[in-house]
């Protein structure tokens, strides 16, 4: 009988029943793993190459880094190997950089975790951290929660791409100027696609949310009836305590009474250089001259409030004068002729 275990080198059934036709039945068992294995298909591959699967451990898409040989095939058994060593790219929201860890406390839920993070999702956490939402988490269980700047920064990468876009969507294929910074998509929704409205002497154009974006035409005389309902629901969501409900063209100079004449304004916005402007419009329509006027509003996002206005304003086809107005109490005018 063959002493198995004195051999220096291990062997096999099927190698001694090679050399000596002998059947054994209790040959040691030789045992090989390779933690190696191809990302497409899941085979097992050289050392370096594909998923790392360390035996009772998690994937990973490092390589070994070798101090010896680096051979033996499949196995990797040739040579010394070093730990494999786990790599991120900059934008990975597993790179250690780009989150920190809170340690779960007591009453902590997904929710109460995510909401400490704009735009986070409890979806989020349970993809970063690779966790069962089913599960209740245990107190002090560590849980990846991402940077705010690093949420920001993917954000703004899918808003850019988004209004990118759309960009080349809607204008035949072309970029715009500078494609790095395209026209965001709201502005590019916004601010086209207006509709028109005329009334008497004065056209405006409002946007696909109904807001006002240019008022222009002849001044005329008269007065219309006012509209308490549109003065008071000027603004919407967005008006504040101080403000009332005004108008792009007074009701003095036959200003429609339609919603889209009027404005969330500052309560001291028309008793002050507005109102100046407004007497001289009149003072030259007495005269017997013609005032054409342009008042462009500006929002910011979708605010139904605007924050500020352009006017521009010529007498008989003459040099036009240019206006701005800060919607606020102190709407002081900066203007030049």
């Amino acid at each position: 009988m063959v002493n198995l275990q004195r051999r220096s080198a291990p062997v096999t059934a099927f190698s001694i029943w090679l050399r000596t036709g002998r059947r054994v039945e209790h040959a040691p068992i030789e045992v090989k793993f390779n933690p190696w294995h191809d990302r497409e298909d899941g085979r097992f591959t050289f050392v370096g190459q594909g998923n790392y699967f360390p035996q009772g451990g998690r994937t990973s898409k490092a390589a070994a880094v070798s101090d010896g040989f680096g051979g033996g095939g499949a196995s990797g058994s040739w040579g010394r190997q070093a730990a494999p060593r786990q790599t991120f790219g900059e934008h990975d929201p597993q790179n250690p950089r780009n989150h920190s860890v809170y340690i779960v406390r007591p009453g902590d839920t997904l929710r109460r975790i995510a909401a400490q993070r704009k735009g986070l999702r409890v979806s989020d956490l349970v993809w970063l951290n690779g966790i069962d939402p089913k599960r209740p988490m245990r107190i002090g269980q560590p849980i990846k929660l991402p940077h705010q700047r690093f949420l920001d920064a993917g954000r703004e990468a899918r808003n850019k791409f988004l209004a990118l876009d759309y960009y080349m969507r809607t204008h035949g294929g072309r970029l715009p100027p500078d494609p790095a910074n395209p026209p965001s998509l709201q502005s590019q929704i916004l601010d086209t696609n207006w509709r028109q409205e005329a009334r008497g002497t004065y056209n405006f154009r409002i946007d696909i949310i109904e807001r006002p974006r240019h008022a222009f035409g002849f001044i005329a005389e008269g007065k219309v009836k006012r509209s308490r309902t549109n003065q008071i629901r000027a603004g919407g969501a967005d008006r504040r305590p101080t403000d009332e409900g005004g108008h792009y063209i007074a009701n003095r100079f036959n200003g429609p009474s339609d919603a889209f004449n009027h404005f969330a304004q500052d309560r001291n916005f028309n008793r002050s250089a507005y109102s100046a402007m407004e007497n001289a419009w009149a003072k030259h329509i007495r005269e017997g001259r013609k005032v054409f006027v342009s008042i462009k509003p500006h929002y910011i996002g979708t605010s139904r409030r605007p924050h500020r206005l352009t006017v521009e304003w010529a007498v008989d086809g003459g040099k036009p004068e240019v206006q701005e107005f800060r919607n606020e109490s102190r709407g002081a005018r900066r203007g030049k002729r």
